[in-house]
Protein backbone atom coordinates (compact mmCIF):
# COMPACT_ATOMS: atom_id res chain seq x y z
CA UNK A 1 0.00 0.00 0.00
CA UNK A 2 2.46 2.32 0.70
CA UNK A 3 4.87 1.90 -2.08
CA UNK A 4 1.85 2.43 -4.68
CA UNK A 5 0.63 5.68 -2.64
CA UNK A 6 4.08 7.18 -2.69
CA UNK A 7 4.67 6.30 -6.13
CA UNK A 8 1.38 7.61 -7.40
CA UNK A 9 1.13 10.80 -5.51
CA UNK A 10 4.89 11.90 -4.34
CA UNK A 11 6.88 10.59 -7.39
CA UNK A 12 4.62 11.13 -9.62
CA UNK A 13 4.50 15.10 -8.54
CA UNK A 14 8.37 14.75 -8.37
CA UNK A 15 8.14 14.11 -12.25
CA UNK A 16 5.89 17.05 -12.33
CA UNK A 17 7.69 19.39 -10.78
CA UNK A 18 11.09 17.93 -12.99
CA UNK A 19 9.46 19.69 -15.91
CA UNK A 20 8.76 23.25 -14.62
CA UNK A 21 12.22 23.08 -12.44
CA UNK A 22 13.54 26.78 -13.87
CA UNK A 23 10.10 28.19 -11.97
CA UNK A 24 10.28 30.43 -10.04
CA UNK A 25 8.08 32.14 -7.18
CA UNK A 26 7.61 35.46 -6.05
CA UNK A 27 9.21 35.90 -2.68
CA UNK A 28 7.07 36.74 0.16
CA UNK A 29 7.62 36.59 4.08
CA UNK A 30 5.96 34.06 6.12
CA UNK A 31 3.38 34.99 8.21
CA UNK A 32 0.68 33.94 10.61
CA UNK A 33 -2.02 36.60 9.74
CA UNK A 34 -4.72 35.36 8.41
CA UNK A 35 -4.11 31.41 8.66
CA UNK A 36 -7.61 30.73 11.03
CA UNK A 37 -11.12 30.59 9.73
CA UNK A 38 -13.28 32.66 10.82
CA UNK A 39 -16.48 32.06 11.76
CA UNK A 40 -17.85 32.58 9.07
CA UNK A 41 -15.62 30.09 7.07
CA UNK A 42 -16.69 27.14 9.60
CA UNK A 43 -20.24 27.98 9.04
CA UNK A 44 -19.50 27.76 5.36
CA UNK A 45 -17.40 24.37 5.88
CA UNK A 46 -19.73 22.81 8.62
CA UNK A 47 -21.36 20.06 6.04
CA UNK A 48 -17.57 19.36 4.78
CA UNK A 49 -16.45 19.50 8.18
CA UNK A 50 -19.26 16.75 9.14
CA UNK A 51 -19.13 14.49 6.46
CA UNK A 52 -15.22 14.42 6.38
CA UNK A 53 -14.81 13.24 9.95
CA UNK A 54 -17.39 10.56 9.17
CA UNK A 55 -15.48 9.23 6.28
CA UNK A 56 -12.26 9.39 8.37
CA UNK A 57 -13.75 7.88 11.39
CA UNK A 58 -15.45 5.25 9.44
CA UNK A 59 -12.56 4.29 7.76
CA UNK A 60 -10.27 4.25 10.35
CA UNK A 61 -12.97 1.81 12.00
CA UNK A 62 -11.65 -0.55 9.42
CA UNK A 63 -8.52 -2.55 10.16
CA UNK A 64 -5.59 -1.99 7.51
CA UNK A 65 -6.98 0.60 5.31
CA UNK A 66 -5.19 3.75 6.39
CA UNK A 67 -5.41 7.47 7.45
CA UNK A 68 -4.32 8.13 3.59
CA UNK A 69 -7.12 6.17 1.94
CA UNK A 70 -9.70 8.60 4.24
CA UNK A 71 -7.88 11.68 2.91
CA UNK A 72 -8.73 10.55 -0.48
CA UNK A 73 -11.91 9.28 -0.17
CA UNK A 74 -13.07 12.36 1.77
CA UNK A 75 -11.41 15.09 -1.08
CA UNK A 76 -12.92 13.00 -3.94
CA UNK A 77 -16.39 12.79 -2.09
CA UNK A 78 -16.10 16.96 -1.58
CA UNK A 79 -15.16 17.14 -5.19
CA UNK A 80 -17.73 15.33 -6.11
CA UNK A 81 -20.41 17.26 -4.27
CA UNK A 82 -19.28 20.39 -5.35
CA UNK A 83 -20.44 22.99 -7.49
CA UNK A 84 -16.96 24.12 -8.57
CA UNK A 85 -14.92 20.98 -9.20
CA UNK A 86 -12.43 22.39 -11.53
CA UNK A 87 -10.81 24.51 -8.43
CA UNK A 88 -9.96 21.40 -6.25
CA UNK A 89 -6.12 20.77 -7.12
CA UNK A 90 -4.97 24.33 -6.94
CA UNK A 91 -5.35 24.73 -3.29
CA UNK A 92 -9.20 25.23 -2.91
CA UNK A 93 -10.31 25.25 0.48
CA UNK A 94 -12.93 22.46 0.37
CA UNK A 95 -9.90 20.18 -0.60
CA UNK A 96 -7.83 20.62 1.86
CA UNK A 97 -10.72 21.04 4.89
CA UNK A 98 -12.22 17.41 3.53
CA UNK A 99 -8.74 15.68 3.18
CA UNK A 100 -7.19 17.21 6.72
CA UNK A 101 -10.51 16.72 8.59
CA UNK A 102 -10.83 12.96 7.86
CA UNK A 103 -7.04 12.42 8.48
CA UNK A 104 -7.47 13.44 11.81
CA UNK A 105 -10.55 11.79 12.30
CA UNK A 106 -8.85 8.37 11.17
CA UNK A 107 -6.70 8.06 14.40
CA UNK A 108 -10.09 7.95 16.48
CA UNK A 109 -11.36 5.67 14.43
CA UNK A 110 -8.58 3.40 14.24
CA UNK A 111 -9.09 3.42 18.01
CA UNK A 112 -12.71 2.21 18.24
CA UNK A 113 -12.07 -1.39 17.59
CA UNK A 114 -8.96 -1.47 19.28
CA UNK A 115 -10.49 -0.72 22.47
CA UNK A 116 -13.68 -2.20 21.81
CA UNK A 117 -12.79 -5.65 20.23
CA UNK A 118 -9.15 -5.61 21.18
CA UNK A 119 -8.36 -5.68 17.14
CA UNK A 120 -6.02 -2.67 16.00
CA UNK A 121 -7.05 -0.45 12.89
CA UNK A 122 -3.79 0.96 12.35
CA UNK A 123 -0.31 0.46 12.79
CA UNK A 124 0.00 2.87 15.42
CA UNK A 125 -3.12 1.21 17.32
CA UNK A 126 -1.56 -2.13 17.02
CA UNK A 127 1.88 -0.54 18.46
CA UNK A 128 -0.81 0.84 21.20
CA UNK A 129 -2.39 -2.45 21.57
CA UNK A 130 1.22 -3.75 22.25
CA UNK A 131 2.24 -1.62 24.52
CA UNK A 132 -1.42 -2.30 26.97
CA UNK A 133 -0.76 -5.78 26.65
CA UNK A 134 2.75 -5.21 27.89
CA UNK A 135 0.84 -3.83 31.05
CA UNK A 136 -1.48 -6.84 30.93
CA UNK A 137 -4.29 -4.54 30.33
CA UNK A 138 -6.74 -6.52 27.69
CA UNK A 139 -8.30 -4.38 25.22
CA UNK A 140 -12.22 -6.00 24.42
CA UNK A 141 -15.70 -5.13 26.09
CA UNK A 142 -14.45 -5.39 29.18
CA UNK A 143 -11.96 -2.82 29.60
CA UNK A 144 -14.59 -0.27 29.68
CA UNK A 145 -15.62 -2.05 33.37
CA UNK A 146 -12.31 -3.58 34.68
CA UNK A 147 -10.46 -0.44 33.39
CA UNK A 148 -12.36 2.40 32.98
CA UNK A 149 -9.40 4.80 33.94
CA UNK A 150 -7.64 3.65 30.89
CA UNK A 151 -10.72 4.53 28.38
CA UNK A 152 -10.53 7.88 29.33
CA UNK A 153 -6.61 8.37 29.36
CA UNK A 154 -6.45 6.92 26.61
CA UNK A 155 -9.34 9.77 25.12
CA UNK A 156 -8.08 12.53 27.20
CA UNK A 157 -4.41 11.95 25.26
CA UNK A 158 -5.92 11.66 21.91
CA UNK A 159 -7.58 14.92 22.49
CA UNK A 160 -4.23 16.46 23.62
CA UNK A 161 -2.08 14.79 21.26
CA UNK A 162 -4.35 16.72 18.39
CA UNK A 163 -4.28 20.11 20.57
CA UNK A 164 -0.06 19.48 20.56
CA UNK A 165 -0.17 18.51 16.69
CA UNK A 166 -2.37 22.08 16.21
CA UNK A 167 0.18 23.98 18.36
CA UNK A 168 3.12 22.37 16.53
CA UNK A 169 1.87 23.00 13.12
CA UNK A 170 0.88 26.66 13.60
CA UNK A 171 4.98 26.80 14.76
CA UNK A 172 6.21 24.30 12.10
CA UNK A 173 4.50 26.31 9.07
CA UNK A 174 7.01 29.34 9.06
CA UNK A 175 9.82 27.10 8.54
CA UNK A 176 7.67 24.86 5.82
CA UNK A 177 6.43 28.02 3.63
CA UNK A 178 10.22 28.55 3.07
CA UNK A 179 10.78 25.68 1.19
CA UNK A 180 9.06 27.16 -1.55
CA UNK A 181 11.66 28.81 -2.08
CA UNK A 182 14.79 26.36 -1.81
CA UNK A 183 15.72 25.44 -5.63
CA UNK A 184 14.15 22.67 -6.56
CA UNK A 185 17.38 20.46 -7.81
CA UNK A 186 18.02 20.37 -4.35
CA UNK A 187 14.23 19.49 -2.61
CA UNK A 188 13.26 17.00 -5.46
CA UNK A 189 16.44 14.69 -4.68
CA UNK A 190 15.91 14.98 -0.92
CA UNK A 191 12.11 13.83 -1.65
CA UNK A 192 13.07 10.93 -3.53
CA UNK A 193 15.53 9.44 -1.08
CA UNK A 194 12.54 10.27 1.36
CA UNK A 195 10.13 8.14 -0.84
CA UNK A 196 12.39 5.88 -1.34
CA UNK A 197 13.49 5.08 2.36
CA UNK A 198 9.58 4.73 3.28
CA UNK A 199 9.05 2.26 0.98
CA UNK A 200 11.65 0.28 1.99
CA UNK A 201 10.95 0.79 5.97
CA UNK A 202 7.63 -1.10 5.59
CA UNK A 203 8.68 -4.45 4.39
CA UNK A 204 12.19 -4.19 3.38
CA UNK A 205 12.24 -5.65 0.06
CA UNK A 206 13.31 -4.36 -3.09
CA UNK A 207 10.26 -5.32 -4.86
CA UNK A 208 8.41 -2.19 -2.94
CA UNK A 209 11.03 0.14 -4.25
CA UNK A 210 10.63 -0.70 -7.81
CA UNK A 211 7.08 -0.80 -7.03
CA UNK A 212 7.02 3.03 -6.29
CA UNK A 213 8.84 3.74 -9.04
CA UNK A 214 6.57 1.85 -11.95
CA UNK A 215 3.91 3.65 -10.21
CA UNK A 216 5.37 7.21 -9.96
CA UNK A 217 5.48 6.62 -13.40
CA UNK A 218 1.89 5.59 -14.09
CA UNK A 219 0.52 7.98 -11.56
CA UNK A 220 2.72 10.95 -13.78
CA UNK A 221 1.13 9.24 -17.25
CA UNK A 222 -2.35 9.75 -15.63
CA UNK A 223 -1.64 13.35 -14.28
CA UNK A 224 -0.71 14.23 -17.87
CA UNK A 225 -3.99 12.32 -19.29
CA UNK A 226 -6.48 14.63 -16.80
CA UNK A 227 -6.82 11.08 -15.07
CA UNK A 228 -7.99 11.40 -11.52
CA UNK A 229 -5.09 9.51 -9.48
CA UNK A 230 -7.84 8.89 -6.22
CA UNK A 231 -9.85 6.47 -7.26
CA UNK A 232 -7.14 4.50 -9.26
CA UNK A 233 -5.34 4.02 -5.85
CA UNK A 234 -8.15 3.30 -3.64
CA UNK A 235 -9.52 0.69 -5.89
CA UNK A 236 -5.68 -0.77 -6.19
CA UNK A 237 -5.54 -0.99 -2.29
CA UNK A 238 -9.15 -1.65 -1.38
CA UNK A 239 -9.74 -4.27 -4.54
CA UNK A 240 -7.91 -6.76 -2.38
CA UNK A 241 -10.38 -6.41 1.07
CA UNK A 242 -13.48 -6.07 -0.87
CA UNK A 243 -12.53 -9.21 -3.37
CA UNK A 244 -11.96 -11.45 0.49
CA UNK A 245 -15.39 -10.06 1.89
CA UNK A 246 -16.96 -10.76 -0.97
CA UNK A 247 -15.38 -14.35 -1.25
CA UNK A 248 -15.96 -14.90 2.48
CA UNK A 249 -19.88 -13.87 1.93
CA UNK A 250 -20.27 -16.34 -0.88
CA UNK A 251 -19.05 -18.86 0.89
CA UNK A 252 -21.43 -18.08 3.77
CA UNK A 253 -24.58 -18.05 1.61
CA UNK A 254 -23.53 -21.01 -0.63
CA UNK A 255 -22.88 -18.78 -3.50
CA UNK A 256 -25.83 -16.55 -3.62
CA UNK A 257 -25.66 -12.97 -3.95
CA UNK A 258 -29.47 -12.08 -2.83
CA UNK A 259 -29.04 -13.44 1.37
CA UNK A 260 -26.22 -10.33 1.41
CA UNK A 261 -28.12 -7.88 0.56
CA UNK A 262 -31.62 -8.86 1.57
CA UNK A 263 -30.98 -6.65 5.62
CA UNK A 264 -31.81 -3.29 5.94
CA UNK A 265 -28.26 -1.87 6.86
CA UNK A 266 -27.03 -4.02 3.92
CA UNK A 267 -29.48 -2.22 1.23
CA UNK A 268 -28.52 1.27 2.73
CA UNK A 269 -25.38 0.80 1.77
CA UNK A 270 -26.28 -0.18 -1.53
CA UNK A 271 -28.27 2.80 -2.16
CA UNK A 272 -25.16 5.11 -1.07
CA UNK A 273 -22.90 3.41 -2.94
CA UNK A 274 -25.50 3.79 -5.94
CA UNK A 275 -26.17 7.41 -5.19
CA UNK A 276 -22.17 8.37 -4.91
CA UNK A 277 -21.64 6.54 -7.87
CA UNK A 278 -24.47 8.27 -10.00
CA UNK A 279 -24.41 11.95 -8.45
CA UNK A 280 -21.40 12.56 -10.13
CA UNK A 281 -22.70 11.57 -13.81
CA UNK A 282 -25.98 13.55 -12.93
CA UNK A 283 -24.40 16.37 -11.98
CA UNK A 284 -21.88 16.64 -15.43
CA UNK A 285 -25.02 15.78 -17.43
CA UNK A 286 -27.10 18.74 -15.98
CA UNK A 287 -23.82 21.63 -16.47
CA UNK A 288 -23.35 19.95 -19.96
CA UNK A 289 -26.87 20.26 -20.63
CA UNK A 290 -27.18 24.13 -18.93
CA UNK A 291 -23.74 24.61 -20.81
CA UNK A 292 -25.75 24.29 -24.35
CA UNK A 293 -29.18 25.01 -23.28
CA UNK A 294 -30.02 28.30 -25.45
CA UNK A 295 -29.65 31.39 -23.70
Amino acid sequence: QLAIILGAFAISQVLSDAMHAGQRFERLDPSLRGIFLSAGDYARQAVNIVRSAFIGVWIGILPGVGASISSIVAYSTAKNMSKTPEKFGTGFEDGIVAAETANNANTGGALIPMITLGIPGSPSASILLAALLMHNIQPGPTLFTNSPEVVSALMATHLAAHVAMFAMMIVGCMLIARLMYVQRAYVLPAIIVLCAIGALAENGRMFDLWTMLAFGVIGFALELAAVPLGPFVIGLILAPLAEGQLRAGLMATDGALWPMLDRPIAMSFVAVSLAMFAWPLWRDWRRNRQRVAPT
